[in-house]
């Protein structure tokens, strides 16, 4: 297979990079490919800074004794070889920072947005912190973006077998006076279903007619249309669509 010919496939896999589900083998092959071709590290970065918000919903997390063990080691050798040590090999930074990761995701997004890589030049394999990943189950996940400057502006997740949607706006402006936001499920080849209005709190939730791997199990995509006070009158998009962002499967 000819993996520069598939743009769709870059995307997916580098969503699932930035996220860190792609792992092993899988993960180290993709990491050569983003050094070779600027196209994927692109893609690779846009995902990261899509991504990123979602770190703010998750609990801190301190990482146990043998990750510093680990670093320990990897910073002891390197200082040996070269003989002497500078900034990125001071421990109390990388303790700092690894005391401010939250959650798996977390952890994998901010080394991820350090060390995003930037084209044309070779792209550089991330630092991971890796933590424990019960913080954060199995759910469906989708981090809607303005087209114009792919400013972030809500985040949406489901449990896989929960009904319950969960709404967190990372930018309030996005509310219009007199108007209401609704968000749509896209299925491919299908008309937009509505999911709920997008209230102005800051988190909300929305019920599914559902549970989620049944409702969001086949859905690409979602978007957020600009409607009348009340949601569409019509049960399809009748505004323009402001936001959009794909719809991704954590685990």
């Amino acid at each position: 297979m000819n993996f520069r010919d598939k743009p769709e496939l870059h995307e997916r896999l580098a969503a699932e990079y930035a996220l860190g589900t792609l792992r092993g083998r899988a993960r180290q092959r993709f990491e050569r490919w983003m050094r070779e071709d600027a196209a994927i590290a692109q893609a690779v970065a846009r995902w990261q800074a899509r991504v990123a918000p979602m770190a703010e919903a998750v609990a801190p997390v301190t990482p146990p004794r043998r990750v510093w063990h680990a670093i320990e080691q990897r910073i002891g050798s390197r200082s040996n070889e070269s003989g002497k040590s500078g900034f990125w090999d001071n421990l109390a930074f990388w303790r700092a920072l690894g005391l401010t990761a939250t959650g798996s995701a977390a952890a994998l997004l901010a080394a991820g947005v350090l060390l995003a890589p930037r084209a044309p030049e070779p792209a550089p394999a991330p630092v991971v912190l890796r933590v424990p990943a019960e913080g954060m189950p199995n759910a469906y996940l989708a981090v809607l973006s303005d087209p114009k400057s792919q400013k972030p502006v809500l985040v949406v997740s489901a449990g896989v077998k929960s009904d319950q949607l969960w709404i967190k706006t990372l930018d309030p402006s996005i509310h219009v006076p007199d108007k209401s936001l609704e968000l749509w499920a896209l299925p491919t080849g299908q008309a937009p279903k509505s999911l709920g209005l997008v209230t102005a709190s800051g988190k909300a939730a929305l019920k599914l007619v559902a549970a989620a791997d049944q409702s969001l199990g086949d859905i690409p995509a979602l978007a957020v249309s600009l409607e009348p006070r009340g949601g569409s009158p019509t049960g399809a998009p009748t505004g323009p669509v402001l936001f959009s962002g794909p719809c991704i499967k954590y685990w």
